[in-house]
């Protein structure tokens, strides 16, 4: 792995304040061009960079709380990767265990993810913590970051997440690095990732949007359990109900509506959306996940 260069988290002292200088620079620059993202290809993702693969997730919905988490399972190339996602304002972020997925899976028997052939191919799997988590509050936060840390973002993720600010929605950012890492588009390596809790005070059951591509896969498997405490008929937006039930959980009984597809990634291609590929060489080695 003599040819993964270190990411730039490793820099410090003078080196790291000529990257925060050069960074200010590229968001100056598209800031005074009403961020015109096509003008400055250098805050791109230049290869294929990171892909969430699957998705194994719980919403817990108590009438006026909604709390999610998920198992995530991701493919890349590089060093480091950055994953990150759309969310309310008024969201509170933790790093849980993966107990409640395994304990429905236990009492529906199911195997989760591996009940599905479409999985199997990417095990086995690097197991990668969440680190450093950020979160960005304008357009500026993200290209800021973006600039300084070498990309990690395709165009069309920047456009994505330009609309979602706009809307009112921050956006929430994490790290993780495989230990270890693979340099050949050809062979991503696949990592597990520690589950992610995000908690949000809503009437209703906020579904999550497709994960952006990133360059490798082009679907997700979702598998996605609701949970509520009396019976409902809600559906998710594009992807099919397969089964429901009753669960216990913490001392609590809980409907179970269960979903379970794959799906195209969002950001394949779009209007006004410039390819997805740069003719320079990254030096970074960096890629990005969208949830």
């Amino acid at each position: 792995m003599d040819n993964i260069p270190d990411p730039p988290f490793s820099l410090e002292g003078p080196a790291f304040a000529q990257r925060v200088r050069e960074a200010e620079e590229v968001t100056q620059t598209l800031q005074n061009n009403q961020w015109n993202f096509a003008a400055s290809p250098k805050i791109f993702a230049i290869e294929a960079g990171c892909d969430v693969i699957a998705k194994e997730m719980v919403f817990i919905h108590n009438g006026h709380m909604q709390t999610r988490i998920g198992r995530l399972v991701m493919a890349g190339v590089g060093s480091f990767f950055n994953l990150m996602g759309p969310e309310s304002a008024r969201s509170q972020f933790k790093m849980v265990s993966s107990h409640i997925l395994d304990e429905i899976n236990r009492q529906i028997g199911s195997k989760g993810l591996y009940d599905f052939q479409e999985f199997q191919k990417y095990t086995p799997f690097q197991e990668v913590d969440f680190l450093s988590p950020s979160i960005f509050y304008q357009l500026r936060d993200l290209v800021f970051y973006g600039a300084l840390y070498g990309g990690g973002l395709f165009p069309s993720g920047f456009e994505n997440f330009s609309r979602s600010i706009a809307a009112g929605k921050i956006i929430h950012n994490v790290v993780f690095v495989p230990p270890m890492p693979s340099s050949d588009p050809g062979r991503p390596v696949s990592m597990m990732a520690t589950p992610l809790s995000v908690q949000v005070p809503t009437p209703v059951v906020e579904w999550m949007e497709k994960p952006i591509y990133g360059g490798i896969v082009k679907e997700t498997l979702h598998i996605i359990n609701l949970l509520t405490l009396e019976p409902t008929r809600i559906s998710h937006p594009f992807l099919p109900f397969v089964g429901e039930g009753r669960i216990v959980y913490g001392h609590q009984r809980y409907y179970l509506r269960r979903f379970v597809g794959i799906s195209p990634k969002e950001g394949l291609r779009g209007p006004g959306v410039p390819s997805e590929r740069a003719s320079q060489k990254d030096e970074s080695s960096q890629g990005g996940a969208t949830t």
